[in-house]
């Protein structure tokens, strides 16, 4: 039986990739730690060597086996991917599983003297209230995974513009320290979407690659929007798990870390 759906618009290459993704995660290679040859798994495929390649070097980019001459494709050490506990704070509720290091880059942050209509509900403002654009990249061991944007009242946050944010450019951080201003609460809706060419190009993914994208308001004790947010994340490098605790209004989905 073939392992390749002919008929889906998805390449033959993309699913060579997921499906043996998968089978590394299960440890089916567990005691060899090396995948089977090109010649073995393209005859399992029932694909031509030009299109395994095509799949092994996505599995290399993504830090799931390392090809050498002479020994073929080993799998890596604890190839899984990244867990993110949905969190207030993206660079401290972000946790690796294997202790790799996760930072956050600031690729822009200005100021705007009005803003768009979306962003103005979010924040409970008028379009033309200043704000704060605050643009980063989010990288693990300097891979990136995501990135995120971000806009915030500038009336209620003078000068973070110019200042910039603290300790490894954490957001709530700042705001607390900064302005005393702490998140209460966050609600925040997902979506698969496919990335623009500029996040493409941020994050080194193709058009077609698997993508997270997490659209959230942050509130403060009062029940204030303070930001308003819209983080892109790669698909294939994260994973949410969600555990519904039942209150008395129903079943009330919690995010927390895989363990």
């Amino acid at each position: 039986m073939a392992l390749i759906d002919r008929e889906s618009p998805m390449p033959a290459y993309y699913q060579i990739q997921m499906d043996l993704k998968d089978r590394i995660l299960k440890g089916e290679w567990l005691k060899t730690k090396q995948l089977p040859s090109e010649k073995a798994l393209s005859t399992e495929y029932e694909v031509s060597r030009i299109t395994l390649r095509q799949a092994l070097a996505e599995l290399e980019k993504d830090g799931f086996i390392k090809k050498s001459r002479g020994k073929g494709a080993q799998i890596c050490d604890n190839p899984q991917p990244f867990i993110h506990k949905l969190d207030y704070s993206l660079v401290s509720a972000i946790k690796s599983p294997y202790g790799l290091n996760v930072t956050a880059e600031i690729l822009t942050i200005t100021r705007f003297e009005n803003t768009s209509k979306e962003v103005a509900q979010g924040l409970g403002i008028k379009t033309i209230s200043p704000v704060i654009y605050l643009k980063r990249l989010f990288l693990l061991d300097e891979k990136p995974f995501a990135v995120g944007r971000s806009w915030l009242p500038a009336e209620r946050f003078p000068d973070l513009d110019k200042k910039g944010l603290e300790n490894n450019n954490r957001l709530s951080e700042t705001l607390f320290k900064r302005y005393n201003v702490a998140v209460n609460r966050v609600e925040d809706s997902i979506e698969a979407i496919r990335p623009v060419p500029s996040d493409c190009k941020v994050l080194g993914v193709t058009y077609d690659s698997p993508m997270l994208s997490i659209k959230g308001i942050s509130y403060d004790k009062n029940d204030i929007p303070i930001e308003y947010s819209v983080t892109l994340w790669v698909g294939d490098k994260v994973r949410f798990n969600i555990v519904l605790e039942n209150t008395s209004s129903g079943l009330v989905p919690v995010f927390e870390p895989n363990k």
